[in-house]
């Protein structure tokens, strides 16, 4: 028997056939709890259970604004409000093999000032197919995912129970948004980290009240659930699932407002120095070099070397070579003058080398800041072009 025919008796033997009428399912699922506020809807695949809920939130607008230099994928689409599905899931475990199961699968949307959240439980092993075939129905209508952290977990872990279920992706036509990154380029240097709930106290302002629980916890809830230890602690999961929903769109509403902001550096919208050196950043990987600098020159106003401790050395960094894009070589003199002041390493003796010798001619500076750069090529040029007679040693320079 070759490989394909034994695929396929595989198939035969592990394929449901359906029950007569007067035959009562052995493995069928109890009523929901009605404690837990779900309820049964039936499905192509089956029935699942469904939890609604709508919650009044700050809505971002319409259309939304350009968030390229933020995401890191598909950051150039501009969708609809209502095209955005947000999606979040609780899971048996975080191994993400074949093993771990998701359990609660609660998505959202924006529907006018309201955010409607809608989760799918489920009530044991192997009675996926429902709830897989609910979400891709929803998920129908919608052109983005946004997900926190999800496109290396929640994301991959779907497309693999459908996968195990023998069905296709069901989120697997929208394009992806994982909100981690955006977080971490906006706020991450001024956070102690940038966990979902560290972003919404911080960020947002919301610090999640009583009723929710640690997630370490959620998927021994589960199991104690299934054994039959009741729906006190299930209760706390789906809320915890709903505020992460809710935190999500939070969070997108506050990446847009810096998305809007980052093409026109202004002090007033620049708040402190680690913000406008963000919205720097991000202008550099829009290539918007001008406005990129004017950010950069805020965070320099606002003393951020001073400050910046231990960055202090990424910010000079960034700096200069953020400046040396729009030639403004009077601020990057500036900038390595802070930096040699103290202990600024090789790259700035260098920085100063290239400076001092091309744009900002004192061939006597570039020369020692090339000695003290173990830079013996650019050495000896200097030599060279002194001996001829370049020019030479300006009062002010290094």
């Amino acid at each position: 028997m070759d490989l394909r025919q034994r695929l396929a008796r595989l198939d035969r033997l592990t394929s449901r056939q359906p029950l007569p009428p007067d035959v009562p399912a052995n493995d069928a699922a109890p009523a929901p709890p009605a404690d837990l506020g779900l309820r049964e809807e039936s499905t192509g695949a089956g029935p699942c259970w469904v939890r609604e809920w709508r919650e009044d939130l700050p809505a971002v607008d319409p259309e939304l604004p350009d968030l390229s230099g933020l995401l890191s994928r598909h950051a150039d689409r501009r969708p609809a409000r209502g095209e955005v599905l947000f999606v979040d899931t609780e899971t048996t475990g975080l191994a993400g093999g074949t093993g771990t199961l998701a359990f609660l699968v609660g998505v959202a949307w924006w529907e006018g000032s309201e955010l409607v959240v809608r989760q799918l439980f489920l009530p044991g092993p192997g009675r996926e197919s429902g709830m897989l075939c609910a979400l891709s129905e929803w998920a129908a209508a919608f052109a983005v995912v946004v997900t926190y952290n999800g496109a290396s977990f929640d994301l991959p872990l779907l497309r693999t129970r459908a996968l195990m279920n023998r069905r296709p992706d069901p989120l697997g036509h929208l394009l992806s948004w994982d909100l981690l990154p955006a977080c971490r380029r906006l706020w991450g240097r001024a956070l102690p980290d940038c966990r979902q709930q560290t972003v919404e106290g911080s960020v947002c302002g919301i610090v999640r009240g009583e009723g929710d629980i640690e997630g370490a916890r959620i998927p021994e809830v589960w199991r104690g659930w299934l054994a039959g230890e009741g729906s006190g602690d299930l209760l706390c999961v789906l809320r915890h699932n709903r505020r992460d929903l809710a935190g999500m769109a939070r969070i997108l509403g506050k990446v847009c407002r810096e998305g809007e902001v980052v093409s026109a550096p202004s002090p007033e919208a620049g708040g402190d120095w680690r913000r406008a050196w963000a919205l720097a950043r991000i202008a550099e990987r829009r290539r918007h070099d001008e406005a990129a600098a004017g950010w950069m020159a805020i965070a320099l106003e606002a003393g951020g070397l001073g400050v910046a401790g231990p960055q202090a050395n990424a910010l000079a960094v960034d700096a200069v070579r953020i400046l040396k894009r729009t030639r403004r070589w009077g601020e990057v003199e500036s900038v390595l003058r802070v930096v040699l002041a103290g202990d600024g390493g090789n790259w700035a003796h260098r920085e100063a080398a290239i400076l001092y010798e091309h744009r900002v001619p004192c061939l006597e500076a570039a020369l020692a800041h090339a000695r003290l750069a173990g830079d013996p090529g650019r050495e000896e040029r200097l030599l060279r072009r002194l001996a001829r007679g370049g020019p030479g040693k300006e009062e002010d320079a290094p």
